[in-house]
């Protein structure tokens, strides 16, 4: 596989490491494949020592369009577990919520670089990481309850991360927030001009790399603890259940099922 066909990019400049989203054509929707090869980037990361910062990129315009839909058509075997109540647990146990816990808990501070939309799913990995460069032109949305009749994705992070009144103004109503009023809410620590991105995201790896990596490391680790003992792991299991029920409604498989004979017959159409 050549490195423009990869899903994820992986560049090491001295002790920063940057993951990076390389689908931009699909604006950078998390396939199976990409997230299992992020999945085994992440374990490889975690173990290197000589990394001091990774920083997690979008290719192209967009950050991340969340998880692609159209795996519902055109993966058999990602389609075959969707059928079942334990199938489609298991796999989104496996393919979507393992890869957010991997980089939540890497050692090193990690920084998202974002651009563009950054959606449903994609706000899972924005969430997991410690801090966050955005664009100006960055936009935050999850229309997954509305649209697909499910309990938001399937890591809880709008509520945990911006309080949850303003979770539920977004979520259930389907809103839409820029750059600056994410920045209002602490879900981004900078929002910078798109031509200042760069050069932003390198000044915060290097003010990280500075302060001793052991004292990094055991900061992470107590603020870790903080979160777990203000409940986000019990928070995430009980959702994690309640999205898996909300997927067997009888409104939510409507929705699938329109969507999946959608997707076919744009495939038909393609020949």
């Amino acid at each position: 596989m050549s490195e423009a066909e990869a899903p994820i990019l992986v560049e090491d400049r001295g002790e920063v490491r940057t993951i990076t989203l390389n689908r931009p054509r699909k604006r950078n929707a998390q396939s199976p494949p990409l997230l299992r090869e992020l999945e085994r980037v992440l374990l490889e990361t975690r173990d290197r020592r000589e990394i001091r910062v990774v920083v997690l990129a979008g290719g192209g315009p967009t950050f991340s369009a969340g998880h692609d839909l159209n795996a519902a058509v055109e993966d058999a075997g990602y389609a075959s577990n969707l059928k079942t109540v334990e199938g489609r647990m298991w796999q989104e146990a496996e393919v979507f919520v393992r890869p957010v816990t991997l980089l939540r808990e890497l050692p090193m501070p990690t920084v998202a670089r974002v651009q563009g939309h950054c959606v449903a799913a994609a706000l899972m990995l924005v969430s997991a990481v410690d801090l966050v460069v955005a664009s100006s032109d960055a936009q935050f949305a999850s229309r997954v309850t509305r649209d697909q009749g499910a309990d938001d994705v399937e890591v809880p992070t709008f509520a945990w991360d911006i309080g949850v009144r303003q979770a539920k103004q977004l979520l259930w109503l389907s809103e839409g927030i820029g750059a600056e009023q994410a920045l209002q809410l602490g879900l981004v620590n900078w929002v910078v001009e798109p031509d200042d991105l760069d050069a932003k995201v390198a000044e915060v790896c290097a003010g990280l790399r500075e302060v001793p990596r052991e004292a990094l490391a055991l900061s992470k680790l107590s603020f870790d603890f903080i979160e777990r003992r203000r409940g986000r792991d019990d928070a995430a299991s009980y959702h994690f259940l309640t999205h898996q029920l909300s997927h067997n409604t009888e409104e939510s498989k409507a929705l699938l099922a329109a969507r999946v004979a959608e997707l076919e017959a744009k495939l038909a159409a393609r020949g």
